[in-house]
């Protein structure tokens, strides 16, 4: 049986993008983002969660990265 999975996260950068290139000349752009969720506890005592994910997108979508987005801007990733 074969499985699917897919994740869509949406927050802001951590960083600026930081553009490479592998020997092939493909580009390789690294991010971090950080995404959070609040809530409200049975006691009534709100929470605040923050998860950090380092990202890496490749080909053009590695060179519109690097060049629309800078830390702090909101990105929506989905892979």
């Amino acid at each position: 049986m074969s499985s699917y999975n897919k994740i869509i996260l949406m927050g802001n950068l951590t960083q600026d993008p930081v553009l490479s290139y592998l020997p092939s000349q493909t580009p390789v752009c690294e991010f971090g983002l950080a995404t959070n969720r609040k809530w409200t506890n049975a006691d009534g005592t709100k929470k605040e969660d923050v998860c950090f994910v380092d990202c890496k997108a490749f080909g053009i979508t590695a060179d519109n990265i690097n060049k629309y987005f800078a830390k702090g801007k909101p990105i929506l990733v989905e892979g």
